[in-house]
């Protein structure tokens, strides 16, 4: 039987991200749990209106990269979600490049690295909430099967989870999607 526990948002886990942007000519990192797929080809990140150097610097630019956050990353990103980017320099947090997008700095080591321009934004309550076209993916080699395709076993993305305000490990493959229905039969009543 389950419990009614209320208004609450339980769509979590979600995988922890670290967006890498500039403002004026300073890079600047910020840890993003709220992201989402808006479309196949189309993904939204969610900002706080308190991240205003952020924001700033998306707003100005139009581009920022997205990478996923691995265990080896946790603590760095997890300081890139409290440091201010108006009163620290998180420009040596992590290494990094710019790929063929400039002011959209992409981490040298995470798993996978999007980078993104904005197509559109919207407010709502506290947050900036941008819709993003990837325009370039960067994933590590050794991530990569022999089909050319990320392995998110091997990644070994974290999760979040606000509730707990916990930083969870993703799990193994357990099925394989639009597969392990076809021969389902529901339960006679």
């Amino acid at each position: 039987m389950q419990k009614d526990i209320g208004a609450v948002n339980a769509l979590y886990p979600m995988p922890v991200t670290v967006v890498g942007l500039m403002n004026k000519d300073r890079v600047n990192f910020l840890a993003i749990a709220h992201v989402g797929i808006v479309e196949l080809g189309t993904i939204l990140v969610s900002i706080s209106k308190f991240h205003e150097f952020s924001n700033q610097g998306i707003q100005e630019n139009g581009v920022l990269s997205v990478n996923l956050v691995d265990q080896d990353m946790m603590k760095a990103a997890d300081y890139c979600g409290l440091a201010k980017g108006a009163q620290t320099d998180k420009s040596g947090v992590f290494r990094y490049h710019f790929g063929e997008i400039a002011k959209a700095p992409v981490i040298d080591d995470a798993p996978v690295s999007m980078v993104c321009r904005v197509t559109d934004q919207y407010e709502a309550g506290n947050f900036i909430n941008y819709i993003l076209k990837p325009e370039h993916t960067y994933v590590r080699e050794d991530l990569l099967d022999e089909n050319g395709n990320i392995d998110y076993e091997k990644a070994g993305v974290i999760l979040f989870e606000f509730r707990g305000k916990t930083y969870m490990s993703s799990g193994k493959v357990i099925g394989k999607a639009w597969s392990e229905g076809k021969d389902f039969r529901a339960p006679e009543k």
